[in-house]
């Protein structure tokens, strides 16, 4: 990645300004394959307001790994591991094709997210805070971008 000769806070103006006042998978879909080169663009960028919230931490986010759980699960299942595996691929499978509120139903009837939410009560919650940058916010109303001149070169 390369640097430009700007301080911080007009970079970040610029990336953000980049960020709401142009639709990347617009331009992405109107764009064909292919190798652009001594891509030049001439612009005015004009942000009104720029927030940057203070750093923070957070908890950590832990993302429970399914196949090792599953195989821990297998593994101590014993005499029963091949009619385990078996319901194991039913469910799975059964679970792919649930919706979103199905899902969610389902695991307040098991207990499935009371269980999620004592983890993370009793085990994440214990593991060191993780320091998060503020977040920067441009509203896109706030925001023009007006280009002057645009040359490239196309292989």
């Amino acid at each position: 990645m390369s640097h430009a000769n700007i301080s911080p806070t007009y970079a970040l103006a610029i990336l953000q300004a980049a960020k709401k006042g142009i639709d990347a998978n617009v331009a992405r879909e109107e764009t064909n394959p292919g190798v652009y080169k001594n891509i030049k663009v001439d612009v005015s960028i004009e942000v009104d307001e720029m927030r940057v919230a203070p750093d923070t931490d957070r908890a950590p986010t832990a993302s429970i790994p399914l196949l090792p759980t599953c195989a821990l699960l297998l593994k101590r299942m014993g005499v029963q591991r091949d009619q385990a595996l078996e319901v194991l691929k039913d469910v799975m499978t059964q679970a792919l094709d649930m919706g979103k509120d199905a899902t969610k139903s389902l695991l307040e009837e098991t207990g499935v997210s009371d269980m999620e939410k004592r983890l993370k009560e009793e085990v994440i919650s214990k593991l060191p805070r993780v320091p998060t940058k503020g977040a920067v916010t441009v509203k896109p109303d706030n925001v023009r971008v007006t280009v002057s001149s645009m040359t490239m070169d196309k292989e």
